[in-house]
């Protein structure tokens, strides 16, 4: 796996190449997928998500490590990321890598320096929920949830809030507004089912686009300037961000 795709620590719901039936979502496009590894894990919907998990596990350890210390962890990440072809000679290849995935992610999680909530990157949300929660276009926020991963995995940082969402066309076309970590404006053109990201490009100020609001904060924690804003959860009940009526 590269470490610019761990970096960005998201993935888009794209089809697997490895002839997986359901969406795999990997921290990597699998529609790129490449050699035994990334094929295996893009056949395997456990093995994506833990793919998935343990780049965002590792992309925050980044984001709070300098120095010695973080040219260290990145040397024992591509260790570990060189050691898993040892499952390829395995009885049961798949249960050594999740074996292996399982172990890694609670080897970062556990350190004592590891910021935020454990896994909040998640699979789907509940339609029911989010309309309670939503208002405006996050009340449908479950039906653009691929489309919204398949953006984030394009950034080259990683997105923090979707200030709209809307459908561009009779096609399946997405159309979003992003911020990343940065505070920087893209604007993203993807298909609903996120098998392909169409545009993805820094917001023009002169561009006529929808206006911001609701806000979908991505961050399972709750902003800080958003003491308004809605929880949503998963389909575990586990935290999957927050709407606020406008940016903040």
């Amino acid at each position: 796996m590269k470490t610019n795709s761990l970096l960005v620590a998201v993935a888009a719901a794209m089809l697997a190449t490895g002839g997986a039936a359901n969406a795999a979502t990997p921290s990597f496009l699998c529609t790129k997928a490449k050699g035994w590894m990334q094929t295996t894990i893009c056949g395997s919907e456990r093995l994506s998500d833990l793919d998935l998990q343990l780049a965002v596990a590792y992309a925050r350890m980044l984001r709070v490590t300098s120095g010695t210390a973080r040219r260290s962890l990145q040397d024992e990440q591509r260790a570990w990321s060189a050691s898993r072809n040892e499952c390829r000679e395995a009885s049961e290849p798949a249960a050594c890598l999740e074996d292996r995935y399982q172990h890694q992610i609670a080897a970062l999680e556990s350190r004592p320096a590891y910021p935020g909530e454990r896994r909040q990157i998640v699979e789907e949300l509940p339609p029911d929920s989010i309309a309670e929660a939503g208002r405006g276009w996050t009340r449908e926020l479950s039906k653009y949830q691929r489309a919204i991963r398949a953006c984030r995995e394009e950034a080259p940082n990683p997105i923090s809030k979707a200030l709209v969402v809307w459908r561009a066309g009779d096609d399946g076309t997405i159309g979003m507004r992003l911020v990343d970590w940065q505070q920087k404006e893209w604007v993203c053109m993807a298909h609903a089912d996120g098998h392909k990201v169409f545009d993805f490009r820094v917001r023009d100020p002169e561009a006529s686009l929808p206006n911001a609001g609701p806000v979908y904060h991505l961050d399972a924690k709750r902003p800080p300037a958003c003491r308004a804003a809605t929880q949503v959860l998963d389909v575990n009940g586990r935290p999957a961000g927050w709407i606020s009526d406008a940016d903040c």
